[in-house]
């Protein structure tokens, strides 16, 4: 959990803050996130969701679509001694990120945002929170 503000460098690489890289572990797995952003899986939350997918039904064009589309996507980075990972030019597109980023966690995997695109989404979210919560059952 948490946010933490960074920049992307030249190369492309950005540091993961070290309680994330403690939480996630050693093995990280980047993918395209559900919104514009790059998630990044330690290997026990990365398979606990290729389970699922792969439990989704082959019959079903948007399972189909949806495991080729993560599965495709995905790529195991490392960090450096530094903490920095490198994230490949089709996640940074992909999440619109050209400089500044959030890292934020959530729960079993933590998500790096474009810092303009998130402020506009938190915004939004935060404008609508009282409706979200009227959505979610049990909170």
């Amino acid at each position: 959990m948490g946010t933490h503000e960074h920049r992307v460098d030249s190369k492309g690489r950005v540091v993961l803050p070290s309680r994330f890289r403690e939480g996630l572990g050693e093995e990280l797995i980047a993918t395209v996130g559900i919104d514009p952003c790059v998630s990044i899986y330690g290997l026990g939350g990365w398979e606990g969701l290729f389970n699922r997918l792969s439990s989704l039904s082959s019959s079903r064009a948007s399972h189909r679509d949806l495991k080729r589309l993560l599965m495709a996507s995905a790529v195991q980075v490392e960090p450096d001694s530094m903490g920095r990972l490198l994230v490949p030019s089709y996640l940074r597109e992909h999440a619109k990120i050209t400089r500044d980023v959030y890292i934020i966690g959530v729960g079993d995997h933590v998500e790096i945002w474009d810092r303009e695109e998130w402020d506009r989404r938190r915004a939004r979210l935060m404008d609508e929170l009282p409706s979200i919560v009227e959505e979610v059952d049990g909170l």
